[in-house]
C-alpha cells in the first residue's frame, strides 16, 4: 500500500513539474491606437479564468500563464481584443477607441456599473464632453434636448434660475414630481433655496467637473430607490483621476449675453391714437360729448402729432456680459489617484443689476490602502452669488414686466437727470429707478461631499460603507430704499431670510459578483440605507432707515416681524438586486426594496417596491452571424413599482397652528386633520425596447415603449364647512402616463479625416387623469377624469363683430355672445407638448470640428398673460402691442382685434381683458441651442511648447429660434407672466492641457 501512495505522490509531482515547466511570465505595454498613449489599468485576463492582472500608469504588464493560453485586455472606451500567446514572451497590444454606444460603461445604483449591452432597463446618458465648457448655470440643462423621455424647461432666464425636470411625464397632481438627484451617491436637496429669486440648488455644481450623467427612467431602474424613485432618478457622476502622469487643463472663455427678443410696444404715437379712440368711442356708446372726450384723451395722453415716444425696454435691458475660468490636475500612481479642480464663473444677466456668480472647488481622491481595502472621497465646495429682480408676475416694479407696460409718453429720467417719478397710469412705479434703489440678493455656500470604504472580503465579494452630505447655508437680503417714492412712506424696508439645509444619507452595502464555468455571470447586492433632512429658517423684517448708506436691520427705526421654521424628514431602507447573464445572451435582473418614511401615517409608514426586467441579445445567437452588417441587437422588458414621498413633511399628522390669541394671550388652535393611514403614490410601470448596432456602429439607437401608471395619489380631498376643516389628504386618484421614445444615431461619413455623425432622439407622450375623487370627475376647473393633470379651461374667442367691432365668444351652445358666462368655459388644450427632441450635427476634420444642436417641441397650448393685457386695444392704463393697430374700425372689417374702448367693457358686453382662447398660443418650438466651432492647434506646434492639447472654441447659446407664439419666450410651463426672460450668449475661449 505504501509502496502504490508513494508511487502516486511522485506522479502526481512529476504532472505539477511539468505544468509548471509549461507556464511562463509575459510582459507588455498596451497603448491607444489613436496616439500611441499608454493605458493605465487596462484588464488583463487569461481567457477562460479569473486569473489577471492590470497595466501600470505607464501602461506595462506583467503575468504568469500556461502555455497555448489566451490573453483578453479591455478597457472602458475601448474595444475588446483577445490575443494568442504562442511562444511570445513580451506582447505589446494597441486598443482600438470603442465608438460603439452600446459597450459605453452606464452607472447604475450604489456605485455599479454595467456596460449598455447588458442593460435590461430605461437609461438615458450624457457625457461630460458633450457638455465641457458650456456657460451652464446650473447642470439639469444639459439634459434638455439630449436624453430622450426628459423633458426640461426653463422657470427663468435669470442667471442661476429654475429649471423643471420632468421624466416621462407628470404623475402626480399634489405631491411633487421631480427626479431624485444623487452627485456621486449622495441624495441632494433640489429645487431652490432663495425666497428673493428664482434658483437651483444644482447650481452649486461645476459642469466641468462632470463625467457622466445618467438618468434612470424606469421602474426597472429606479425601483432600488423606492419611495423616492417615481419620479425617475438622476445620477451625476464627477470625474476622477487616473493612474499616470499628472494632467493639467487650464481653460478660459468670455462672451456676452442679450435678450432674445424685445416685445413689440406701441410707440407714444400709435397709443395716444388708439386712445383718442377709445375715448370717442365710448363718448358715442354713452351719448357723451365726442370733443370733449378727444380733449381729455389728448390731455392725459399727448397729442400723437408732438409726443415724445421712450421704449423703456431699452432702459431695463442690457448686453450682459459671461466669464468662466477652469483649472484642473488629475493623476495617480496607480495606488491613490486624485483629481483637483477649481472654477470660477460670472454671468451679467440681460437685465439691469441682476447677475451670478460662482466659485467652486473639488477633490476627489482614491486609495488603495492595502489589496483588499480602498478609500473613496469626494469633497465638493461651492459659493454662489445671485442678484435678481422681481420676477414671475404682475408686479410693477418688475422691471422687464413694467417696461413693456409703462406708458410710452412718460421719459425715464426727468430734464434735470433725476428718475421721472412717481408715473401716470397704472404702472406707476419707475422700474429703472425701483431696480437701481433695490436689493434682492442671494448668497448660498453649500458643500456636497461623501466618502466611501471598500473592503473586498473575499474575490468576488465585496462590501461598501458609504457617507454623504448635501449641507447649504443660505441668505436673502431684500432692501427697498426711500428714495424710491412708493417705499418713502414707511422709510424703507428690510428683509432677511437665513436658512440652512442639513441632508445626509448613509448606505452599507455588500455585493457578490462570481463567473460559472465562463458562462454563467451572476451579480447579487443587498444592504441598507437611512436619509435625514433637516430645515431651518430665521426672518426678520424692519423698517425706517436713514438713508441708502444704513441698511442693517440694526438701523431700522421699526422692527416689524421675527418668523422661524423648523422641519425634518427621514427615511429608513433596505435593498437587494441580482443581475444574471448567460454568455452574455440571456440577461435577467430583479430588485427589491423595503422603505419607511416619517412623512406618511403611523399605520402605513412601510412600503415594498419590487421590480424585474429581462433582455436577450439577438446578436449572440449563432443564426444570427451571417448577418454581417448587423453588429448588435438586443430586445428588452421590465415592469416595476417605485413610490413618491415627495410630499409635506407632516401632511399625515394632525397639526396645530399659530393664530390662536385670546385677550392679547397666545395660543394655538387645530389647523390640519391627520390621517394615520396616508401613505405613498405607487408608480407602477411597463417597458419595452430594443437596442441596435449596424455596420460595425456606423448606425446605433435605441426604441422604448412605455406605460407608467400612478395609483394613490395624494389629493386633498373637500370636506365639509362644519367639519372646521377645509380638506384632508388622502390616496385617491390615478395619472397614467405612456410614450414612445426614439434614439437613431449614424455617421454620415467618414473618410479621408473628415467625419460627419448625427445623433438625434425624439419623444412623445400623452398623460391622462384615470380616477379622481370616489364618484366624481372633476375637481375644480382644473382637474378631470380623461385629461391631462394640466389644462387650459376657458371660453373661446370668436372675434370683433364684423358690424360693430365689438368682441364676440362662443356660449356653451356654440353660439356667438358679447358676454360670457362661467359655463361657456371648455377645455382648449393642455401646456404638457405631445413631443419634443434634439438634433445634433457633429462635424470634424482633422483638429477642426463643428457641432450644432437643435431643440424643440410640439403639440402644447401656452397662456400668454402678459397679451392679456397687451391685447386690450390700449383700454387700460398701459401700453398695447403693435398688433393692436389692426383694431376694427369700419364696419364689414374682419378682424380679431375689437374696437378701441376706454374702460375695456362696453354696455351688454363681456370686458376685452377676459381670459379665452385669445390669449391662448402654439407653444411649439425648434430652436438653435448650442454652435460650437472648435480647432486643436497642430500637436508638434502644442508638443515644443511643453503641452499636450491647445483647443480654440466659439460658441453660441440660443441662437435662433422658430416659433408663432408671440411672448418673450416659448419656454416657460404654462403661462408667461412677468417670466425673466431668456438670453442669447456668445462666448469665446481656449482650453490648455499639459
Amino acid at each position: 500500500m505504501r509502496k502504490f501512495l508513494l508511487a502516486g505522490v511522485c506522479l502526481l509531482m512529476s504532472i505539477c513539474v511539468q505544468l509548471r515547466a509549461q507556464e511562463r511570465t509575459v510582459t507588455g505595454t498596451v497603448t491607444s491606437s489613436d496616439d500611441g498613449s499608454p493605458l493605465p489599468g487596462v484588464s488583463v485576463l487569461v481567457k477562460g479564468t479569473t486569473k489577471g492582472t492590470n497595466t501600470d500608469s505607464e501602461g506595462k504588464y506583467r503575468i504568469s500563464l500556461p502555455a497555448g493560453a489566451q490573453l483578453v485586455f479591455s478597457y472602458v472606451g475601448f474595444m475588446k481584443s483577445t490575443v494568442d500567446i504562442g511562444a511570445k514572451s513580451v506582447v505589446d497590444v494597441a486598443l482600438s477607441p470603442d465608438d460603439n454606444n452600446l459597450n459605453e460603461v452606464v452607472v447604475t445604483a450604489y456605485g455599479g456599473s454595467t456596460a449598455k449591452k447588458n442593460l435590461t432597463s430605461a437609461v438615458a446618458q450624457v457625457s461630460g464632453k458633450t457638455i465641457e465648457n458650456l456657460p451652464l448655470q446650473s447642470v439639469d440643462r444639459a439634459l434638455q434636448g439630449r436624453a430622450a423621455g426628459v423633458q426640461v424647461t426653463s422657470l427663468s432666464g435669470q442667471p442661476g434660475g429654475g429649471i423643471n425636470v420632468r421624466v416621462r411625464g407628470v404623475g402626480s397632481i399634489n405631491a411633487g414630481n421631480e427626479p431624485l438627484y444623487i452627485i456621486d451617491g449622495v441624495q441632494v436637496a433640489s429645487g431652490g433655496l432663495s425666497s428673493t429669486a428664482s434658483s437651483n440648488v444644482l447650481a452649486s455644481l461645476n459642469p466641468n467637473d462632470i463625467e457622466s450623467i445618467q438618468v434612470l427612467k424606469d421602474a426597472a431602474g429606479s425601483a432600488i430607490y423606492g419611495a423616492q424613485g417615481a419620479n425617475g432618478v438622476v445620477l451625476i457622476s464627477t470625474k476622477r483621476g487616473k493612474a499616470g502622469k499628472t494632467k493639467f487643463t487650464v481653460s478660459y472663455q468670455e462672451g456676452s449675453t442679450q435678450l432674445l427678443k424685445k416685445l413689440d410696444v406701441l410707440t407714444a404715437s400709435q397709443f395716444a391714437t388708439l386712445k383718442i379712440e377709445g375715448f370717442v368711442n365710448r363718448a358715442l356708446a354713452t351719448n357723451q360729448s365726442v370733443e370733449t372726450a378727444r380733449a381729455n384723451a389728448i390731455a392725459q395722453y399727448g397729442d400723437p402729432a408732438t409726443v415724445q415716444n421712450t421704449d423703456w425696454q431699452d432702459y431695463v435691458f442690457r448686453t450682459g456680459r459671461l466669464r468662466s475660468i477652469n483649472a484642473s490636475a488629475a493623476g495617480g500612481d496607480g495606488k491613490t489617484n486624485f483629481r483637483l479642480s477649481t472654477a470660477y464663473d460670472y454671468n451679467a444677466g440681460q437685465v439691469i443689476k441682476s447677475d451670478f456668480g460662482r466659485g467652486t472647488v473639488r477633490l476627489n481622491v482614491d486609495h488603495q490602502a492595502t489589496k483588499k481595502l480602498k478609500f473613496e472621497t469626494s469633497i465638493g465646495l461651492a459659493a454662489t452669488k445671485q442678484n435678481g429682480a422681481i420676477a414671475d408676475g404682475a408686479f410693477i416694479n418688475s422691471p422687464f414686466f413694467a417696461a413693456a407696460l409703462i406708458l410710452p409718453g412718460q421719459p425715464v429720467y426727468k430734464e434735470d437727470g433725476s428718475y421721472n417719478a412717481p408715473l401716470t397710469g397704472a404702472f406707476s412705479y419707475n422700474p429703472v429707478q425701483s431696480v437701481e434703489y433695490e436689493t434682492r440678493l442671494n448668497t448660498t455656500v453649500q458643500t456636497v461631499s461623501n466618502f466611501a470604504l471598500n473592503y473586498e472580503i473575499v474575490p468576488g465579494l465585496k462590501f461598501r460603507s458609504f457617507y454623504g452630505i448635501d449641507y447649504a447655508n443660505n441668505r436673502d437680503d431684500a432692501y427697498r430704499d426711500p428714495i424710491v417714492p412708493q417705499f418713502a412712506s414707511t422709510g424703507g424696508s428690510s428683509t432677511v431670510n437665513s436658512r440652512y439645509t442639513l441632508n445626509w444619507n448613509t448606505a452599507q452595502t455588500l455585493s457578490w459578483n462570481k463567473l460559472f464555468a465562463n458562462d454563467h455571470d451572476i451579480t447579487v447586492l443587498g444592504g441598507g440605507e437611512y436619509r435625514e433632512e433637516v430645515r431651518e429658517t430665521v426672518s426678520a423684517t424692519g423698517q425706517g432707515f436713514p438713508n441708502g448708506l444704513f441698511r442693517t436691520l440694526a438701523a431700522a427705526a421699526r422692527p416689524i416681524t421675527t418668523t422661524g421654521t423648523y422641519t425634518t424628514w427621514r427615511i429608513a431602507s433596505l435593498f437587494g438586486s441580482a443581475n444574471y447573464s448567460f454568455k452574455e445572451k440571456y440577461l435577467a435582473t430583479a430588485t427589491l426594496r423595503y422603505d419607511g418614511s416619517s412623512r406618511f401615517g403611523a399605520n402605513t409608514r412601510y412600503g415594498l417596491f419590487p421590480a424585474a426586467s429581462v433582455g436577450y441579445r439577438l446578436s449572440e445567437e449563432s443564426f444570427m452571424k451571417g448577418l454581417t452588417w448587423l453588429s448588435e441587437l438586443k430586445i428588452f422588458a421590465g415592469y416595476g413599482k417605485a413610490g413618491n414621498n415627495n410630499i409635506d413633511n407632516f401632511a399625515s399628522r394632525a397639526l396645530f397652528g399659530l393664530g390662536g390669541q385670546y385677550i392679547d394671550l397666545p395660543g394655538v388652535r387645530p389647523s390640519q386633520l391627520g390621517n394615520a393611514n396616508l401613505s405613498w403614490e405607487v408608480a407602477t410601470t411597463i417597458n419595452a425596447g430594443v437596442n441596435y448596432s449596424l455596420f460595425n456602429g456606423r448606425i446605433y439607437g435605441e426604441v422604448q415603449a412605455y406605460r407608467k401608471v400612478n395609483d394613490r395619489l395624494l389629493l386633498s380631498r373637500p370636506l365639509p364647512d362644519d367639519s372646521g376643516f377645509g380638506s384632508i389628504f388622502e390616496n385617491l386618484g390615478k395619472v397614467e402616463n405612456k410614450g414612445l421614445e426614439i434614439e437613431f444615431n449614424h455617421i454620415n461619413f467618414n473618410r479621408g479625416g473628415f467625419k460627419w455623425e448625427t445623433n438625434w432622439n425624439v419623444s412623445f407622450q400623452r398623460n391622462k387623469i384615470l380616477q379622481l375623487l370616489p364618484g366624481q370627475d372633476r375637481i375644480g376647473t382644473g382637474l378631470r377624469v380623461g385629461e391631462p393633470t394640466s389644462i387650459h379651461w376657458y371660453p373661446t374667442y370668436a372675434g370683433a363683430n364684423p358690424a360693430d367691432g365689438r368682441s364676440m365668444w362662443l356660449d356653451t351652445l356654440g353660439n356667438l355672445t358679447y358676454t360670457v358666462q362661467a359655463r361657456d368655459s371648455r377645455v382648449q388644450g393642455t401646456p404638457l407638448p405631445k413631443g419634443f427632441g434634439g438634433v445634433t450635427n457633429r462635424l470634424s476634420y482633422k483638429g477642426l470640428s463643428l457641432e450644432f444642436f437643435l431643440q424643440g417641441q410640439w403639440g402644447n397650448k401656452l397662456l400668454n398673460n402678459n397679451g392679456f393685457f397687451m391685447e386690450s386695444s390700449a383700454s387700460a392704463g398701459w401700453n398695447n402691442l403693435q398688433s393692436q393697430l389692426d383694431r376694427w374700425t369700419t364696419p364689414g372689417q374682419i378682424t380679431r382685434v375689437p374696437r378701441a374702448y376706454e374702460g375695456g367693457t362696453e354696455p351688454g358686453s363681456s370686458s376685452l381683458q377676459t381670459f379665452s382662447t385669445k390669449q391662448l398660443e402654439n407653444g411649439g418650438y425648434v430652436r438653435l441651442k448650442q454652435v460650437t466651432l472648435s480647432y486643436d492647434l497642430p500637436s508638434r506646434l502644442v508638443k515644443k511648447a511643453g503641452m499636450s492639447r491647445v483647443n480654440v472654441f466659439a460658441q453660441a447659446i440660443n441662437l435662433l429660434t422658430w416659433t408663432a407664439y408671440t411672448g418673450f419666450d416659448p419656454e416657460v410651463l404654462s403661462i408667461e407672466l412677468g417670466t425673466y426672460p431668456q438670453s442669447k450668449q456668445i462666448t469665446g475661449g481656449i482650453q490648455i492641457e499639459f
